[in-house]
């Protein structure tokens, strides 16, 4: 059984503020466009590089 991924608050903040309803389509979206995204930075891509390696 898959343990559920947990994700800083910043990154909880980031989803809702754009409707992003959960990490599976978080995933989807390219590094490219998550960095030009309003409230998005560098710390936020760090932690979406990593939840991807663990996908």
């Amino acid at each position: 059984m898959k343990e559920a991924t947990t994700i800083s608050p910043e990154l909880q903040g980031f989803m809702n503020l754009h409707k992003i309803p959960n990490i599976s389509e978080l995933l989807l979206i390219s590094d490219e466009t998550l960095l030009t995204m309003n409230s998005f930075g560098w710390r936020m891509l760090k932690e979406v590089l990593k939840l991807r390696q663990s996908e």
